[in-house]
């Protein structure tokens, strides 16, 4: 399981909380090549709530499995470059 830089006492995201599929799943798939989509499809992640999504699609960029909570910056940030086509923004820069 790969973790984020984050401090111990900071809040972290480790799953889908509606579908409850923890990301370490999400990683394995990524593992196996599965896409945002396909991944999707496989586990229902981001198909409930959807606040999941920036936070699926991290762990299927990095690999990594704990996750900071992600400002609402970041996560602006993070569909924008999404949308551009740019590198994906690391989650724990400063917005």
């Amino acid at each position: 399981m790969r973790h984020c830089p984050c401090r111990a006492s900071e809040a972290v995201v480790e799953r889908c909380i509606c579908k409850d599929v923890s990301f370490a799943r999400i990683a394995e798939l990524r593992a196996e090549g599965y896409g945002f989509e396909q991944t999707v499809e496989r586990t229902g992640c981001c198909t409930g709530c959807g606040l999941c999504e920036p936070y699926v699609r991290l762990v299927l960029q990095t690999g990594n499995t704990v996750l900071p909570v992600l400002s609402p910056a970041q996560i602006a940030r993070l569909q924008a470059d999404r949308g551009a086509g740019a590198a994906p923004a690391r989650p724990n820069s400063t917005p």
